[in-house]
């Protein structure tokens, strides 16, 4: 070890790092200075599954507007979603005007804005997330959400990318494997006190949400779906980070989601 603290990123963390609003993203990165920075395929998994979405529905407006301000407009209305290529719900609306901002400070020109979103669609959101982490990847379930490349139609609009786990047609993952593994922590998450911790950091409600689904892996119910996609995402990003090479705390912006199982689980969460 080189003296340096080690942390372990979470999606919401990632994403504020590079395109959240200035004071978020300049505080984020100040918490990330001089330490050491872990992140795994799973977050990966859902960094692409967000941010990559919302950059595709910014280039299909933007194709088909004047400027990043006319789509952003259009972005706040549901009838453009098929001209945006899905939903336009509140969460993408943010990452939109964020991504927006941060092309239109650096590129002026109709041709660079959408030349850039077509890079970052490509490969360029990859660059951006592996930026100062340590490689490989830590992978221990093999995740396999929003995976395939972009596709691009005739019109210069991109498709749609996949996102899919389903507990019906479960996908070749190892997240089965990943909670045979982690059998203890898995029957600390069934059997935790929510009483006893502090509940008010995370809703009490998504805490026994929490604890019902733990039980149900327990019981060899399907760990996939949004049983794993969101109900026990933050439990399994937790439970990732103990395998990094070096002792690391969770880094979360969102630190109420992660500190009560952190607790539960044994691992420090900042900030």
């Amino acid at each position: 070890m080189n003296g340096k603290k080690c942390l372990f990123l979470d999606t919401a963390t990632q994403i504020a790092r590079q395109w959240h609003s200035p004071p978020t993203r300049d505080e984020t990165i100040q918490q990330l200075d001089d330490s050491k920075l872990y992140c795994s395929r799973y977050v990966r998994c859902q960094y692409k599954a967000t941010l990559l979405d919302s950059l595709i529905k910014l280039h299909n407006l933007r194709l088909r507007s004047a400027d990043f301000i006319e789509a952003i407009q259009k972005a706040t209305e549901g009838k453009y979603s098929k001209e945006a290529g899905g939903k336009l719900t509140a969460g993408v609306l943010v990452r939109i005007i964020n991504i927006a901002y941060w092309i239109s400070r650096q590129y002026k020109t109709f041709e660079e804005q959408v030349g850039r979103l077509r890079d970052l669609i490509e490969d360029g959101w990859e660059v951006l997330f592996e930026d100062g982490i340590e490689l490989p990847l830590i992978d221990e379930t093999s995740c396999v959400y929003a995976e395939g490349d972009p596709v691009k139609g005739e019109s210069g609009a991109y498709k749609p990318i996949r996102v899919s786990c389903r507990k019906d047609k479960p996908p070749e993952c190892e997240i089965k494997q990943f909670w045979d593994n982690h059998r203890i922590e898995l029957e600390a998450l069934s059997k935790m006190d929510i009483n006893t911790i502090e509940a008010e950091l995370k809703d009490a409600k998504e805490l026994r949400s929490v604890k019902e689904h733990a039980q149900a892996i327990t019981k060899n119910e399907s760990p996939h779906g949004k049983r794993c996609t969101v109900v026990l995402s933050d439990a399994i990003i937790c439970i990732e980070a103990m395998h990094c090479p070096e002792p690391v705390a969770v880094h979360s912006i969102n630190r109420k989601h992660f500190l009560p199982l952190g607790k539960v689980l044994g691992i420090e969460c900042k900030p």
